[in-house]
């Protein structure tokens, strides 16, 4: 694995530890870092018993100007969320932090202001649909990909516990 990969998947465990961290110091939340990379599972599931309500959230960190959450990764997340069905308040959040720095395309980096957002992912798919690619930019705009389309879309923004 290059030291560009081992670096790029410590920013992602970072971001999900500090995640797991911030929920775990809610009253009345519990969160877990469910698997790596290869994993079939999301990657942080948080639940609340008191409040009846269960998060699935997959995070993604990094210096570029854009985030992307694979399909594939959607998907798994709905079908983990779908099995929950006990729980009354089931949401699917999407953690995207863009660090203090950007990546330069001729190498090196620049420094910028740090940005998270918290969105749920709300599009409701039809039976058999497969889910699109999410994409969030720097500046907060959000983009589905499907068969190869872009669409600019509106999330809502997610109230995390520790907000």
């Amino acid at each position: 694995m290059s030291m560009a990969s081992r670096l790029r998947r410590k920013r992602g465990w970072n971001w999900e530890d500090t995640l797991v961290k911030r929920i775990d110091s809610c009253y009345s939340y519990e969160a877990y870092r469910l698997g790596g990379a290869s994993a079939i599972l999301p990657d942080i599931l948080a639940i609340s018993n008191r409040f009846g309500k269960i998060m699935v959230i997959e995070a993604k960190s990094g210096t570029t100007d854009y985030l992307m959450v694979p399909r594939e990764q959607v998907e798994r997340s709905l079908r983990f969320l779908d099995s929950f069905r006990l729980y009354p308040n089931r949401h699917f959040v999407l953690a995207f932090k863009f660090l203090r720095k950007r990546r330069l395309k001729q190498g090196g980096y620049e420094k910028r202001d740090l940005r998270e957002y918290h969105k749920e992912f709300n599009i409701k798919l039809q039976k058999g649909e497969r889910a699109p690619d999410i994409i969030c930019t720097y500046g907060g705009n959000f983009y589905t990909i499907s068969k190869g389309l872009k669409k600019h879309v509106e999330l809502p923004d997610f109230r995390m516990p520790f907000l």
